[in-house]
């Protein structure tokens, strides 16, 4: 018996999920003492099964710090038709994923004690709903209104899982102090000339941009010492590295031949390299 559960219907397969994770039904009695052992649960449903209503038994969870709903698992209603005390008051981390590009909006349930929440699709919210959230992952809608209602909260991390504008993003996400940055796809970021409006930056995680060159302004970044660059096969100037005294973590796959052989004695000073797929 773990504290890590999957949660399922009656009469649906939980083989996928292996032996390491219990399965609890919640179509079916489940003990009090059993549901306050549960500190981690996914929600799961097959695709033409998907879950309209969040189960009763998951607001039953006293000490679940962590849910995931799965991707193709739910209806839109699932979180739009949320009701305060549907969702336990000790919930720390939510992951709510989609298949099918659906705006996702939040109804009007606080979460007092969330401190990360990830959304895969275009997520609608207030941010008074998440007073204590610290990492924050989702896909802006076209007006960016969610992103700037994004840097209401206290987060120091933050996600974009769709970059939809030029390097005028990092005028907007100047706002917070940001510590951790990520983002990720995107075809009209063609340089970071900008981000040095975030001179508290830590990690900068760059991923499938597919327009992106120009990183030179990452030497205007003091505080960086995680940077992880992915599929971002434009790049150039990769010599700014010499230039990151304080790299701690690199990270560089799928970006084509980026003359790094050039480096050698840059990169053999970073405690921890992980070089792939470069040519």
């Amino acid at each position: 018996m773990t504290d890590d559960v999957i949660l399922m219907r009656q009469g649906h397969d939980p083989s996928p999920f292996g032996p390491e994770r219990d399965v609890l039904f919640f179509d079916q009695p489940l003990l009090p003492e059993r549901l306050a052992q549960v500190t981690t649960a996914q929600l799961w449903a097959p695709h033409d099964e998907k879950i309209a209503r969040l189960p009763k038994v998951i607001g039953e969870m006293t000490n679940l710090i962590s849910l995931t709903i799965s991707g193709g698992s739910s209806e839109p209603s699932l979180v739009s038709d949320l009701q305060t005390g549907d969702l336990p008051e000790s919930l720390e981390e939510l992951r709510i994923l989609d298949e099918y590009g659906r705006v996702v909006t939040w109804p009007d349930v606080q979460l007092p004690r969330l401190k990360t929440l990830f959304v895969s699709d275009v997520f609608r919210f207030n941010a008074s709903a998440f007073p204590q959230l610290h990492s924050l992952s989702l896909k802006p809608d076209r007006a960016q209104t969610n992103l700037r209602q994004a840097l209401r909260l206290p987060i120091d991390e933050l996600n974009v899982l769709n970059v939809s504008l030029d390097e005028s993003i990092f005028e907007i996400i100047s706002d917070r102090p940001l510590r951790l940055l990520g983002l990720l796809s995107g075809t009209k970021l063609t340089s970071l000339e900008g981000i040095q409006a975030l001179p508290a930056l830590e990690s900068l995680r760059l991923k499938n941009l597919r327009a992106l060159s120009d990183i030179s302004a990452l030497r205007d970044l003091p505080n960086l010492t995680q940077l992880d660059i992915q599929y971002c096969r434009r790049i150039r100037g990769i010599g700014v590295l010499a230039d990151l005294t304080s790299l701690e973590r690199l990270t560089l796959v799928g970006c084509g031949d980026l003359g790094l052989s050039e480096l050698k004695d840059v990169i053999d000073r970073i405690p921890r390299s992980t070089i792939g797929a470069t040519t």
